[in-house]
């Protein structure tokens, strides 16, 4: 399979860490850096979907890296090109999709998984065109949920079903999950925030990552400040 590293990407141009958590910060047609950046790393993500990247594991070293956020408004950026995507969030101990999005959180993984529900009945759509996956019910032993043979299921019924499947995934410092979630992707985005993460919490992480197995695309710089980036347009943020 062709590689084409995503690491050159640098965006989402926010200082204040606060303002940046949780939401859509893009809009389709927009001219903003922020707009730019997004177009960037979907341009990328796009190129890669054509040499067979579809399932992609988003990961930070530590919490507070802008993951998220960054997962989410990717999404809505390959939504704006005509792509049907689907986020899982498989963050079980701090699920934050559904609140991006503005989705209920009730009904998800861990209700699918214990026979509760369809595999249907947990796929959420958005007013922005993407579908969501929640986690749903408390998970309180994630591997065991993640190496189920219903957690392989939902993935390659997903792959078949969606152009691009982006995975929310707990920090790689903090769990040992990333090693479960590993066999369901074809490529891994690491989250890295500008002046925030550590260099040897970068190194460390990358350094667990590259044991799976699993390509590394690249990485995702985030909470770049405004004036680190400055082409073509003005950002009104």
């Amino acid at each position: 399979m062709a590689q084409k590293s995503i690491s050159s990407f640098t965006g989402l141009i926010r200082k204040k860490k606060a303002s940046y958590e949780y939401k859509i910060m893009i809009t389709k047609g927009g001219r903003t850096t922020l707009d730019e950046s997004y177009n960037r790393l979907k341009d990328n993500l796009l190129y890669l979907g054509m040499n067979g990247v579809k399932t992609v594991q988003v990961e930070a070293s530590i919490p507070g890296e802008g993951k998220t956020t960054t997962v989410c408004n990717l999404g809505v950026s390959l939504s704006f090109n005509d792509k049907k995507v689907v986020i899982v969030d498989l963050d079980f101990r701090r699920p934050k999709v559904s609140a991006v999005f503005s989705v209920d959180e009730a009904v998800g993984i861990g209700d699918y998984v214990s026979g509760a529900v369809s595999s249907e009945d947990i796929i959420k759509t958005t007013e922005y065109g993407v579908d969501v996956i929640t986690r749903g019910k408390e998970i309180r032993n994630a591997s065991l949920v993640l190496d189920s043979e219903k957690m392989s299921n939902l993935i390659a019924e997903l792959k078949e079903k969606y152009d691009f499947v982006l995975l929310d995934c707990p920090p790689v410092l903090l769990t040992s999950d990333y090693m479960h979630i590993a066999r369901f992707a074809d490529g891994i985005l690491l989250t890295v925030a500008a002046n925030f993460t550590k260099r040897s919490a970068v190194k460390d992480a990358v350094s667990l990552l590259q044991r799976v197995n699993v390509p590394i695309l690249g990485t995702a710089m985030t909470m770049v400040s405004p004036d680190a980036v400055q082409y073509g347009y003005e950002s009104d943020l």
